[in-house]
């Protein structure tokens, strides 16, 4: 989703947002019924998953010696192993959907290595692009939006069925 800014292979080899640390696992990514069920049957059957309200987040162990859990669906060698078929939070990072109040904003995560090597002008146009998708999907699975974190700068704020670019 993200290739006119971001490629595969640079993704793949960095992997930063398959790895969490204690402060950051509430990044974990929002896991719908369906994808939980497609991972159980025709991916990891032996995946485990944390129940929320209507959602799942993915079972991660932590590292030992090391404060440090990974996605149990990261290959260290090919990356994703669901491909294209990733957790919708997975798919648009390093952009965030969060809640600011009583809005919606898209975020950009700061830890994106390769990202801070854009333009800002790609970036937003990136964000504006895939915005209305964002907000839809939003829609659909309000479990998904976040809180808003400080230090995460602010891309797009929604206004009432309009958008409007902040950065």
């Amino acid at each position: 989703m993200l290739s006119p800014i971001l490629s595969r292979a640079e993704c793949a080899k960095c992997k930063m947002c398959c790895i969490f640390d204690s402060y950051d696992l509430w990044e974990t990514p929002y896991i719908t019924r369906e994808l939980a069920a497609k991972i159980i049957q025709e991916i990891k059957p032996d995946q485990q998953f944390v129940k929320k309200e209507d959602h799942f987040l993915l079972k991660m162990e932590k590292e030992k010696d090391a404060d440090l859990y990974y996605c149990p669906l990261l290959d260290q060698e090919k990356g994703c192993i669901l491909g294209d078929e990733k957790p919708f939070d997975c798919l648009i990072w390093p952009f965030r959907i969060m809640h600011l109040g009583s809005k919606r904003v898209i975020t950009l995560s700061p830890v994106c290595p390769n990202i801070s090597e854009r333009s800002v002008k790609a970036v937003r146009e990136m964000a504006e692009q895939i915005s209305d998708r964002i907000f839809e999907y939003a829609d659909e699975n309000p479990d998904a939006v976040k809180p808003y974190i400080e230090g995460y700068p602010i891309i797009i704020v929604e206004k009432d069925k309009f958008k409007s670019t902040l950065l």
